[in-house]
This record gives C-alpha cells, sequence and structure tokens, in this order.
C-alpha cells in the first residue's frame, strides 16, 4: 500500500461515521458515558497531553491513544509496566500491562483502577445524608498491533466498569468499547502521520437495577495525529494531535520531546478546545466576530523520563483545566 491509497483509506474510514445522520451532534455535550477510561494516561502521554499518538513508542500506554503505535524495544520480547496518580481528581488511580509478542503481532493486555476516595452523600436539597460512599471504577483492555509494508495497524477492546453506591437498587455499570488506529511514518523517522478512532461502544447494563438498561454512549472520537523532527534540531521531536469527540467541542494537542542524551528526555505538552483557540486569536486582533461561548479550559503538562536497556522511570505534572487542580504520575517499566 502506497502512501495515496494510505490516504484513501483513511478518507473512507472517516467518511463513513460523518456521513452517517448527525453524527457529530450539537449542544449534547455530556451524554456520553464512562470518561473515566481515557484519564489512564502514563506519565508520558500525559506529559504531552495525548498529542504523541502518531509515532511509535516503547512505553505500552501509547495504545490508549493508538493501538498501532506500541512497540517492543530492540532486541526485547516483553515489557511489565505499572504507573500510578494522584490528585485532586483521583485518590488512587493506577494502570498495569503487559506486552508481548507472537511472531510480527505484538499483543498487550492491561488492568486500570480509580479510586476516588471516600465521598460524603448529599440529598437533591443539599442537605448531608450521613451516608459516605466510596465509588471505583475499572477497565480492561486486550490489544493488537501488527505492521504491514508501509503502515502499522492496531485494536483494542476495552471492558470497563463503574461503581458509584451501594444504595438499594444502584449496581455496577458494565460497558465495551473498540479502538482503532492507522500510522504511517516516513523512512527518514522525521515525520509520520496517524489515524485513531477511539471509544466505539456503550453501556451494556446501567446503573440502577430496574429491569431495563438504558445503553448511553461512550465518547465515540475520531482523532488525526502527526510529528516531525527537524533537521536543525535532530532531538526534539514536536506532536500534534487533533480529537473530534461525537459529543464534545474538538480540541488541539501540541507536545514536543527533547533528548538530552541517550537516555534522559524533558517533555512539555498543552491541550485547548478549538472554540477557545479560533476566540482568543480574534481577541489578539482585536476582532468583533469573535464567538460568543469560550470553554477557557485549557491543560498544561510537563515531565521526564529515563529510559535504559532494562528500565524506564517517567514522571510527570499536569495543570487541569478550570482550576480543576493538578495531578502528578510516576511510571516504571521493565523490558526482558
Amino acid at each position: 500500500m502506497n502512501f495515496k491509497h494510505f490516504l484513501t483509506a483513511v478518507s473512507a474510514l472517516l467518511a463513513i461515521p460523518v456521513a452517517s445522520h448527525a453524527y457529530f451532534t450539537q449542544g449534547d455535550a455530556g451524554q456520553e458515558v464512562f470518561s473515566f477510561i481515557n484519564t489512564f494516561d502514563s506519565p508520558r502521554n500525559a506529559a504531552l497531553e495525548k498529542s504523541a499518538g502518531a509515532s511509535n513508542s516503547t512505553d505500552p500506554t501509547i495504545v490508549q491513544l493508538n493501538p498501532a503505535a506500541v512497540i517492543l524495544p530492540e532486541g526485547k520480547n516483553h515489557i511489565a509496566s505499572v504507573h500510578w496518580q494522584t490528585g485532586d481528581m483521583a485518590d488512587n488511580q493506577g494502570s498495569i500491562s503487559y506486552t508481548g509478542h507472537y511472531n510480527k503481532y505484538i499483543f498487550q493486555v492491561s488492568y486500570n483502577w480509580l479510586s476516588y476516595g471516600t465521598i460524603e452523600g448529599y440529598n437533591e436539597y443539599g442537605d448531608a445524608t450521613g451516608n459516605d460512599y466510596e465509588p471505583f471504577s475499572q477497565l480492561a483492555t486486550a490489544s493488537v498491533a501488527f505492521p504491514m509494508k508501509h503502515i502499522r495497524f492496531g485494536a483494542t477492546l476495552k471492558f470497563a466498569a463503574d461503581k458509584l453506591t451501594d444504595d438499594a437498587g444502584d449496581r455496577t455499570a458494565l460497558g465495551a468499547a473498540f479502538d482503532w488506529g492507522l500510522t504511517w511514518q516516513s523512512e527518514s523517522k522525521r515525520f509520520g502521520l496517524a489515524v485513531m478512532a477511539r471509544d466505539f461502544g456503550c453501556l451494556l447494563r446501567d446503573y440502577v437495577d430496574d429491569g431495563e438498561n438504558d445503553y448511553f454512549p461512550m465518547s465515540q472520537t475520531f482523532a488525526i495525529a502527526g510529528y516531525f523532527r527537524p533537521k536543525v534540531l535532530p532531538r526534539l521531536t514536536v506532536y500534534m494531535d487533533n480529537d473530534f469527540p461525537r459529543y464534545q467541542e474538538a480540541f488541539l494537542s501540541l507536545g514536543g520531546e527533547y533528548a538530552l542524551g541517550q537516555h534522559l528526555f524533558v517533555r512539555a505538552g498543552f491541550q485547548r478546545t478549538w472554540l477557545d483557540l479560533i476566540r482568543d486569536a480574534k481577541e489578539l486582533m482585536a476582532s468583533e466576530d469573535r464567538p460568543d461561548e469560550t470553554n477557557n479550559a485549557h491543560m498544561l503538562s510537563a515531565g521526564l523520563g529515563y529510559a535504559m536497556d532494562l528500565l524506564a522511570i517517567d514522571y510527570s505534572f499536569s495543570y487541569l483545566a478550570q482550576g480543576m487542580g493538578h495531578e502528578h504520575r510516576l511510571g516504571v517499566r521493565v523490558n526482558f
């Protein structure tokens, strides 16, 4: 498959759902469920604000962005990985994964958990009920990636569970989703492109045991990503990702990773909705014709990574949108 055929295939994959009736619905923000499954990012993914989906990576959690992008380190057959985070939005959150291969196929399984801590209950009038709750969310994934002549293809199956309360009639909600990704990389490895689809799924069982199920959809997000390594700064990699969720505003993620020698990496990332970017640009130009709406949301992250032949350690710090606090992530992976 040459590059022209690759672009044709990508266009067809994008056109099919977009051409369906009102795919990108307006004013339906918040209809999606299980948004927590997008928060299990490794320190590297978080530091780059999820912008690195077009570049192959030995960080196994890259499959959360693009299941086609995961690769094994040269001379290694297995990766065991664990990462953990804490912050204002999560009391205890983490992931463990194993990545291996069979012939040309790379496969991965992972388990992810999210504990929100103890939350005091309130009724509809805002009065404390005296009941305390400990919500708990889980995600299990199974991924496969394999190379073709000029591109790589990958797919992921996701199974999620979300428990909110133990009140009478409440139960653990269950859901399933499917991701896929395609990547193309130049022979020089100085630039590459990718197209991905994430979280195409829905609830299989809702939160209330009332004899009926509401099959609310997940985010159903398309993304187009790329990366570039300039000749003048060959140690720098610049990443860009455009996400198009079905029920939210489209947003742009930008990231940069600089290699300090062979083992140490410095990373930073930025994320903002296109609505806010357009408004910001028109305000700078003092334009009267700017959007009345604004999401006023931006996310900033930075991090460090140290990678050796057998061991890699990563750290990231994230400043969350709209004053929602911050997060710290720490990850370790072993190659063998």
